[in-house]
């Protein structure tokens, strides 16, 4: 908000210091011009009557030679009058003679003030420059001085122009052009405001929603509309917030699923260490027979080896939500080479049970996109249940189409309860026989997160006594 105001304050005093210079300037303009128009033409007027009014004392001084003073006087007068009328002062000698206005001038002053502006020459004709005076606060005249003097006479003339219309003229110019400009620059700041209110919305819309997101809220969204480069920082900024708030859930969510595996882990350690510690005690306590003391050493191992298989387990499906996708490296693999690979690396686990396991690719030559290592963990995954679930003597089918990868056994299969449940973390169907076989719980909960980096979907379905399928749906 401080820029919108400096910059509507700057805007403001351009505008006002421009308007009022070119109403000045007009104005000072207008008013000298209008007196300059006005002065000359009464400059070349009083010259004109000068040389009138000289010509026709010439004719009176060769005609009143020989007559009265006092005649000629009053000749010189009449003639005065004829050529000024009653707009202008006769002096002999400095003496007023005749003053046909109706104000009285300092002859000695504006002398004075006419040898200043003819640079000391006092008989010129006529003043060519604007002699302006006020009278009585109300009135301004412009003078006219002009001498002429002969071997026996001396005469000065002043004589004015009411020039008092153009000065109110030139103040009412005055107030209406200062109105204007302040209509004006109340116009034109209010436009301003409103435009720079406008424009500045929309960052301090972005400067209240950053504080937002400063805030925890990433859910705020400034306004993108329009091709102007606000919209476009709006619209960065929206996706800006959209991926922040898509990677803090999807931490939220690894934090999550690490939480409930933590736990889910600590719950399942609890049994077995339980019993480990039991039979520790029990055989450090109690004189027990050689064969009991096997039995309870047996369990000891037995038990664990499973939690050495669970920490495996943990570690890699803890590193699949730690690191996501940034170990995914996906290739194109020939299937039918990786059907057999498959075959080739579970061998000995499928002789242990005498199951056997057929594998097909259809096409032959199929090809598919993923990342091998992982794959391969998840296909050894279900064939590791499928032969858990599986009878002695029996056959797991491993199959590679366009569509999809599946492993199907003829084993006891799953209740339909349980379906949704399989793919949890440490959930097991039969614990009591997943122990026995040395489950951990978290083969499907791994291959669930396989697919989900893949962005494959996983499928499982089933029937009491007839067997499972397990599919990685491309």
């Amino acid at each position: 908000m401080k820029l919108f105001t400096k910059i509507f304050l700057q805007v403001i005093c351009m505008v006002l210091l421009l308007s009022s210079g070119i109403f000045f300037y007009t104005t000072y303009r207008w008013k000298n011009q209008s007196i300059q128009n006005i002065n000359s033409y009464e400059n070349s007027r009083f010259q004109t009557n000068i040389s009138k009014f000289e010509n026709m004392l010439m004719r009176i001084k060769s005609k009143t030679q020989d007559s009265d003073d006092k005649i000629r006087e009053k000749m010189i007068i009449y003639t005065f009058r004829q050529v000024f009328h009653d707009s202008a002062v006769l002096y002999q000698d400095g003496k007023e003679q005749y003053n046909g206005t109706k104000y009285e001038f300092d002859l000695q002053n504006i002398r004075n003030l006419t040898k200043n502006k003819h640079d000391g020459f006092e008989n010129d004709s006529y003043c060519d420059k604007p002699l302006i005076s006020k009278t009585n606060g109300n009135v301004f005249l412009l003078f006219y001085f002009s001498s002429y003097s002969s071997t026996d006479m001396n005469y000065q003339i002043v004589t004015y122009k009411d020039i008092t219309s153009v000065q109110k003229q030139s103040q009412t110019l005055f107030y209406q052009a200062g109105g204007f400009t302040l209509f004006l620059v109340l116009f034109v700041g209010f436009f301003l405001f409103l435009t720079l209110r406008k424009i500045m919305e929309p960052l301090t819309r972005l400067k209240e929603a950053a504080v937002s997101v400063a805030n925890g809220n990433y859910e705020i969204k400034v306004p993108s509309e329009g091709k102007t480069e606000l919209a476009q920082v709006g619209k960065s900024f929206n996706l800006m917030t959209g991926k922040v708030r898509e990677q803090i859930e999807k931490l939220s969510s690894v934090n999550q699923a690490q939480r409930q595996l933590l736990g889910s882990l600590a719950h399942e350690l609890k049994t077995p260490m339980t019993a480990i510690i039991g039979y520790a005690d029990t055989l450090l306590t109690v004189r027990l027979s050689p064969k009991r003391q096997e039995i309870a050493l047996d369990y000891i191992r037995n038990e664990c080896r499973r939690l050495s298989r669970l920490s495996v387990k943990m570690l890699e499906l803890t590193g699949l939500y730690e690191t996501g996708e940034t170990e995914f490296v996906p290739v194109e693999v020939q299937m039918n080479q990786f059907l057999e690979d498959v075959k080739k690396l579970v061998i000995y686990r499928l002789q242990e049970r005498n199951i056997c396991l057929e594998i097909h690719c259809n096409p032959e030559n199929l090809r598919k996109t993923f990342d091998p290592d992982l794959m391969m963990s998840a296909v050894t995954n279900f064939i590791d249940n499928a032969v858990k679930a599986s009878d002695e003597n029996s056959k797991i089918v491993l199959e590679a189409t366009q569509n999809h990868l599946s492993v199907q056994d003829y084993g006891k299969g799953i209740p339909e309860e349980d379906l949704k449940r399989v793919t949890e973390a440490f959930y097991m169907v039969d614990k009591s026989r997943s122990r026995v076989k040395g489950s951990v719980g978290l083969g499907l909960a791994l291959c669930q997160k396989i697919a989900d980096i893949h962005g494959f979907q996983l499928e499982i379905t089933s029937h009491l006594g007839k067997g499972t399928i397990v599919s990685v749906l491309w």
